[in-house]
């Protein structure tokens, strides 16, 4: 386990679960004096219908996330130095990628989210980024 964490990323969706991931992920940023990113994916990996479907689901998705994403700013403190982004595509891949790109230290996020279903075809999210992600993951419950 590292010493301290510069950069912690917070991976969320609409679940409870990933509002006590994002709770707990202030109080690491907290004692840490660190970076706190929130990821929000829309998962668009599934989309295969009619062009204006997809950009109709997209744009709704989006007005989702943008709700979601703006009820946890709310509630940051003002200590807390923080960076939100929205992507689409397939949230295993994205929240990896994501923190390859930006150098994160440590993800928090839920052990389960919104995509039950999806989770059984597919298999977890999280296991996913356990097992790929490019630093530590902290599974919150």
């Amino acid at each position: 386990m590292k010493e301290s964490y510069e950069k912690i990323l917070v991976a969320v969706d609409a679940s409870e679960q990933a509002r006590h991931a994002f709770q707990e992920a202030i109080r690491v940023a907290r004692r840490n004096q660190a970076q706190l990113y929130i990821l929000m994916v829309s998962d668009t990996n599934h989309l295969g219908t009619e062009p204006y479907a997809v950009d109709h689901i997209i744009k709704e998705a989006h007005k989702s996330s943008s709700a979601v994403v703006e009820s946890l700013e709310e509630t940051i403190p003002e200590d807390i130095s923080y960076t939100t982004a929205m992507e689409d595509g397939n949230p295993k891949a994205t929240i990896v990628t994501y923190a390859e790109d930006q150098g994160i230290d440590l993800i928090l996020m839920g052990a389960t989210g919104t995509g039950t279903f999806s989770r059984l075809l597919l298999g977890s999210t999280t296991a996913y980024v356990v097992n790929n992600a490019p630093c530590n993951v902290m599974v919150v419950r």
